[in-house]
């Protein structure tokens, strides 16, 4: 596969989901704010919110990490280098990998990039408690925003939930426009 051709994928997949984002306007709509009047009614509405707000919330958690990793830059250096290697390993280097003689496979080289970054990650640097921190502090704010505003003015389709959290991240299919 070509560069062009990955990148043209993956900037196909970003405009789906970006075309599925509700508008911020609609989010943050002050009207639509109240103080549920117990937990089961909070919960409710958090349900309805993360169905239909999913795509800005997780744009909503990407910033926050963003965020989060621009206040320690020594972890993003470490988690650019990091992808910059698994970039390296899958994509720019075609042959196979060959240490001391032994050739590895795909899934070898992947179990091994898989566990190297997991050591890294949460066992050599701090990378995994800003990663933990800017996890929860935009679970946090989903929370505290799905929770205060009430979801009765959303249209929502009942059977768009069928099909999982993640499901805005399916392609189109041919034929079908995107609304």
């Amino acid at each position: 596969m070509t560069t062009q051709l990955a990148m043209s994928r993956v900037t196909e997949c970003a405009r789906h989901v970006l075309s599925q984002r509700r508008e911020w306007t609609e989010l943050a709509d002050r009207s639509a704010y109240a103080k549920p009047e117990n937990f089961a009614e909070a919960t409710g509405r958090l349900r309805k919110n993360i169905n239909y707000f999913k795509v800005n919330y997780v744009l909503f958690m990407m910033a926050v990490m963003v965020l989060c990793l621009l206040t320690h830059p020594a972890s993003m250096f470490m988690l650019v280098g990091l992808g910059a290697t698994w970039v390296y390993m899958f994509v720019v280097k075609t042959e196979p990998l060959v240490i001391s003689g032994r050739t590895f496979s795909d899934r070898e080289k992947l179990i091994g990039m898989s566990a190297l970054s997991l050591i890294i990650i949460f066992f050599l640097s701090s990378i995994g408690s800003v990663i933990f921190m800017g996890l929860g502090l935009g679970c946090a704010g989903v929370a505290a925003h799905g929770a205060m505003r009430v979801p009765d003015d959303l249209f929502l389709d009942e059977n768009a939930g069928d099909n999982g959290f993640f499901a805005f991240l399916k392609p189109p299919q041919t034929g079908t426009a995107t609304i």
